[in-house]
């Protein structure tokens, strides 16, 4: 009986998912390490079915697969009724800077790192070509940079490179939108 009453005590409660809290009716939810998708549908049901209308996101990651990044900016586009503020303290890169991208405000913490590159892996040519073109696509839509500008940075010839850069030229570049405060 004890055991019966505990339960149906516990089954009660409305426990958010993995990784969400709310502060003031605003969600918070972080993308750390490598890319994963795992909770964020979950996360952007539970934020919509409380009436949450905006999301900060932070992302701290290197990047992860290019399927997980899709994943996930799809995700956010499907809960288009949120408005999702991204923010990074730390690092940005690859899959996880176009991520950072899909915020409709994004913000940064003064000593940001970001790195951007081609699509990398074992694949077809033809594959990572056309995760180049979307991707970098994607990349000039959400920043005013034209796609040669961005490809200038990442070639060099026939070799490919990473691009780094930090706080002071992802806010002139309109990478990001300003500071978090």
């Amino acid at each position: 009986m004890t055991v019966l009453l505990f339960l149906s005590i516990g089954c009660g409660k409305d426990v958010p998912p993995y990784g969400v809290s709310i502060k003031d009716g605003v969600g918070f939810f972080s993308l750390t390490g490598t890319l994963s998708s795992t909770y964020l549908p979950g996360a952007l049901a539970y934020f919509s079915t409380h009436g949450i209308k905006k999301v900060v996101m932070e992302v701290f990651s290197g990047g992860g697969s290019s399927y997980e990044m899709w994943r996930i900016i799809s995700w956010m586009e499907e809960y288009s009724d949120i408005e999702y503020e991204t923010r990074t303290y730390g690092m940005a890169g690859s899959a996880a800077l176009l991520v950072y991208l899909a915020g409709d405000i994004r913000l940064i913490s003064r000593h940001p790192t970001f790195m951007w590159h081609k699509a990398q892996g074992y694949l077809s040519k033809e594959i990572l070509r056309l995760f180049d073109d979307h991707s970098n696509a994607y990349f000039a839509s959400r920043t005013g940079l034209a796609v040669d500008e961005i490809l200038a940075k990442i070639e060099d010839g026939e070799k490919n490179k990473d691009w780094y850069f930090g706080a002071k030229e992802a806010i002139a570049l309109g990478i990001a939108h300003g500071y978090i405060k």
